[in-house]
């Protein structure tokens, strides 16, 4: 049973099995996140809209401070993931926000280059399903992804999410089909 925040938060830190940590973003420098992301353009961006251009040291201080008011507010929560005792190391991310649906939050997740091929994205999942569907009044978990995306839209059926259905989706960015796969968890 995970321990759960009194405040009806999620945990600001969540350690993973194999070492990782998903850390709530401002726990982790804009430097270590901006330098992390505009070393890995190319692979984040073939995903990743906000990749394919990196936020400025500036706007990332911005996007900050946005993240935590709605963390605090109880409205969405992004995380850094990195090694267990490096906060200046940046592997990847993940969050949880609403999807418009009451009840429903959705996840997100990205890992580097260098950190790929290990099952950190799946674990990195895993934990933000575990952690979203404990929290007060959430009853399922969704992952959305491009069809086109083979290694993501590979996670979402290994934690037991179900495919709902596939949906036309305008493409963010090259490699996407525009085809959007959405899964769901209701904690069964």
């Amino acid at each position: 049973m995970t321990e759960r925040s009194p405040s009806g938060l999620p945990r600001e830190n969540i350690h993973l099995p194999g070492g990782c940590v998903l850390r709530r973003r401002s726990l982790v420098s804009d430097d270590a996140f901006v330098d992390a992301v505009a070393a890995d353009v190319e692979h984040l961006g073939e995903w990743l809209r906000w990749a394919r251009h990196p936020p400025t040291r500036e706007e990332t201080a911005g996007f900050r401070a946005e993240q935590d008011a709605d963390w605090d507010a109880g409205r969405s929560f992004v995380y850094v993931l990195t090694p267990p005792d490096r906060l200046d190391q940046v592997l990847g991310g993940g969050a949880m926000f609403p999807n418009g649906e009451e009840g429903v939050l959705e996840i997100g997740y990205w890992i580097c280059s260098p950190a790929t091929g290990r099952g950190l994205a799946t674990r990195a999942a895993a934990a933000l399903t575990e952690e979203g569907l404990g929290l007060p009044g959430i009853k399922a978990m969704e992952i959305h992804c491009d069809q086109a995306n083979a290694r993501s839209a590979g996670i979402p059926p290994r934690l037991g999410y179900r495919l709902l259905r596939i949906e036309p989706d305008e493409p963010q960015t090259p490699a996407e089909a525009g085809r959007s796969m959405v899964w769901r968890h209701d904690g069964t």
